[in-house]
Order: C-alpha cells, then sequence, then structure tokens
C-alpha cells in the first residue's frame, strides 16, 4: 500500500483502487487535475490498466497512459512532462472504466460459491511493470475506505485485525449487467464454464441471489443437462418466474430432461397454458407419464419411473466397469447402483456403486452384486413405494414385471422429496 513514503514502480507493490482515486496529478510539480478512474483491458488472467483518467476543471480529462506515471506519493500522482495535449485523445473503445466494471458490483465468489459486493479493488505491478486488477475486496474495511472513513474502521476494529477478505481476481466471476445498470462488454462464456464445474445446489443457491435479467441470460446459456439440475435444486417461486422467461425450446429441454416425477413438480407449480404448452412438444413417453401424475393417477408407479440407469451382464470384470464408469454413467438419471441382468433384461441382482470401487481387479459383477433385492412391480403404488423408501435407507428402487424383468428405476427423491406431490 501507499503511506506516505515515494512510489516509484517498484515490483509487486499493491495499491487500493480506492485510495488512488481523486489524487492530484501534477506534472513537473504543476497541478493538472485530479484522477477521476483508470482505463483497463481485460486479458487472459487479470485485467491490465493502460490509462489514467484525469478530471480537469471544465475541460475534456486527460487520458494518461500508465507508461507516463512516474511516481505515486501519498496525496499526488506525478506524470511526465510530454506535451499534455497528447493524453487529450481517448483511447480505443476496446478500454472499459474500472468503476464502470467492477467497484460496487455484484460478483460470484467462486471459492465460497455465494454473490458477494465488490467495495474495493486492489492493484498490484507486477515483474514486468505492468498494473494489474490483482484481488477484489468485499470488506467493511473496503466499503468504508471508498468514502474515506478508513479511520473510523480503524477505530471500530481498535487494532485488530480483521478477517482477510482479499480475493483474486481468478477466483471471481462477473453477472451479466443488472436492470438499471449501465451496459458494458460481458463475457458469457466465462461464467457459462464456470458455473457448469459447480454443483446445481450451489448454482440455484447463485441463481437464486440474482437479479430476474440476470436469471433469464444466464438459464438461457446454460447446457440443457446442467440447467435441468439446477432448476430442481430452486425455490418454486424462483422456478416459475425462470420458466416465463425461458424461450419454449429451452424450457421443454430443460424439463424433458428430468424424471417424470421431477418434471411434474415443476409444472404443477407454473400456469396451467404454460405447463400445457409445454408438455404438448415434450416427448410423447415422458409428457404421458407426467400428465399421469398431475392429474392424480398416482397410484401408478410406472409412472414415476425412469429408464435412464446402468444395465450390466454378470460376467462383467470389476477393473473394466470402473474405467468405463464415466461413460456409463453419462446422462443416467440413476448412478448410485448398477443393476446386473441376464440376456433377456431379467433383474439377478444390484451392485452398490461404493462395492465396485472397492473391489479387486479381476473379481466379476456376479461376486459382488446383491442376490436378495427389494424391487416394486408394475402393481405396486404410490404408496407402497413410499413405504420401502421409508423402510429400507435405499437411493433407488428398480421395478419389475410379472417375468422378473427390470422396466425402470425411481429415484428416492420423485418419491419423497417431490414438493408439490406429498406422499400422505
Amino acid at each position: 500500500m501507499i503511506e506516505g513514503d515515494l512510489f516509484a514502480r517498484p515490483i509487486n507493490v499493491s495499491i487500493y483502487y480506492t485510495e488512488l482515486l481523486s489524487k492530484k496529478v501534477t506534472t513537473n510539480g504543476k497541478r493538472i487535475g485530479r484522477l477521476q478512474d483508470l482505463l483497463i483491458i481485460e486479458t487472459l488472467r487479470c485485467p491490465e490498466v493502460t490509462h489514467f483518467i484525469v478530471q480537469r476543471a471544465g475541460k475534456r480529462p486527460f487520458f494518461v497512459p500508465w507508461e507516463k506515471v512516474i511516481s505515486i506519493h501519498n496525496s499526488t500522482i506525478e506524470i511526465a512532462p510530454d506535451s499534455l495535449n497528447e493524453y487529450e485523445q481517448e483511447p480505443d473503445t476496446d478500454k472499459i472504466p474500472l468503476q464502470l466494471f467492477i467497484l460496487n458490483k455484484k460478483v460470484i465468489d467462486l471459492e465460497d460459491h455465494e454473490i458477494r459486493l465488490v467495495n474495493d479493488i486492489n492493484l498490484i505491478i507486477n515483474m514486468f511493470n505492468k498494473l494489474l486488477v490483482f484481488e477484489v475486496d468485499f470488506s467493511k474495511m473496503g466499503y468504508l475506505r471508498r468514502y474515506r472513513l478508513r479511520w473510523l474502521a480503524e477505530f471500530i476494529q481498535g487494532g485488530r485485525n480483521e478477517e482477510r477478505t482479499l480475493v483474486p481476481w481468478t477466483d471471481i466471476q462477473l453477472l451479466p449487467p443488472s436492470t438499471g445498470e449501465e451496459k458494458r462488454r460481458f463475457n458469457i462464456k466465462s461464467l457459462k464454464d464456470k458455473l457448469s464445474r459447480m454443483h446445481p445446489v450451489d448454482i440455484a443457491e447463485i441463481i437464486e441471489d440474482m437479479d430476474q435479467e440476470q436469471r433469464a441470460v444466464v438459464f438461457s446459456e446454460l447446457d440443457t443437462s446442467t440447467a435441468s439440475d439446477a432448476l430442481e435444486e430452486i425455490a418454486p417461486p424462483i422456478q416459475r418466474e425462470i420458466v416465463s422467461v425461458l424461450s419454449r425450446e429451452k424450457a421443454v429441454a430443460v424439463i424433458d430432461e428430468m424424471t417424470p416425477g421431477q418434471a411434474a413438480d415443476i409444472l404443477e407449480g407454473i400456469p396451467f397454458t404454460d405447463a400445457r404448452d409445454i408438455l404438448n412438444t415434450m416427448t410423447p413417453d415422458k409428457a404421458k407419464k407426467v400428465r399421469s401424475i398431475l392429474e392424480k393417477s398416482e397410484e401408478n408407479i410406472l409412472d414415476y419411473t425412469t429408464t435412464k440407469f446402468i444395465m450390466l451382464p454378470p460376467d462383467a470384470e470389476v477393473g473394466k466397469v470402473r474405467d468405463e464408469y464415466a461413460h456409463l454413467a453419462r446422462d443416467k438419471d440413476v448412478i448410485m447402483y448398477l443393476y446386473i441382468v441376464d440376456d433377456s433384461d431379467i433383474l439377478r441382482g444390484i451392485v452398490d456403486i461404493k462395492e465396485l470401487l472397492q473391489a479387486e481387479d479381476d473379481a466379476t459383477l456376479i461376486d459382488i452384486m446383491v442376490y436378495e433385492m427389494i424391487t416394486l412391480t408394475t402393481e405396486n403404488t404410490l404408496k407402497d413405494a413410499a413405504e420401502e423408501f421409508t423402510r429400507y435407507d435405499f437411493r433407488a428402487l428398480p421395478v419389475i414385471d410379472p417375468d422378473g424383468k427390470i422396466i425402470g428405476v425411481v429415484p428416492y427423491r420423485d418419491i419423497m422429496k417431490l414438493r408439490h406431490h406429498p406422499v400422505e
């Protein structure tokens, strides 16, 4: 930090952005204005400062290249005594005012998976003498520093060190501009990529903290699978809002990705006409099951089954299955169990993924599968399934026909945790 001594571009010196603002700018000791803002360009890792914007009374501002900044004192910034006229030329439009770009904006803290408000920015000079946006500050101290009240924060703290709240730039993600904000260039691909690597529960919490316009932008860009998983975890009022602003094509794709029970849970919470239009465009077999649930034909457990589960033969080797598991589990609704079947899809046993991970490579699935299974039949009711889930600590139950052939699997959450279909 700059605290009294002359700053003449030493490497790794850090500077708070708000402590730079409004400093007097001088050349040859003569005052020419005050620092109004910094211009930056986005680079691969951290934004780079290119110009200092110097405000002048009643005149156009100067745009001083960073290379022309000689030194920074506690209260003044000294720039090279070149022809000042050349500083009146506004830089290329690819430069962004730092205050517009990040200060007082909500961002995603990728480490803690929450939305936070930027109160200040920590800049640093690297070994190449570039001034970079290095960290953002979420602290109360940063807020008070912004309003020239650092002394108050220090008084309140009484000399105690405040918990570290500086977060590296690489650990945050900008949000789309909020409603009413001045628009800025925004990298939606970066946001999409980072959200797609998060757990659906974390994505849901972040989206719930966004405003309506931001949710619409973000959800429209998420891939179908990620959007579907996240939508299941979002509170019902926000679910309705999101579905209402998505394009019909996107809404159908997201809801069609869900199990029938989950899809019904979403559709029962949105206006009838919207739900009807989505159902009319969904996969026919999925739509039929969802309609049955919505019409309260809940006695038929088949309406809650999914066919997206893993089936394997008894003689499959553990090591090979383990190597291929990521491929086998892709796009499946139930991945914690392997259902072992013969050539006619008769269910012969079940392997818990935990047992697969702990078994010897040269063992076969028949060696580790459970023969005594709890199953549901096509005659079972929703109540029957709920009783089995309550009695046994299973995460899914297979449904078999009278011949023992597996025809689907019912996930626990589709019976016991749906918000709009409580089991009585």
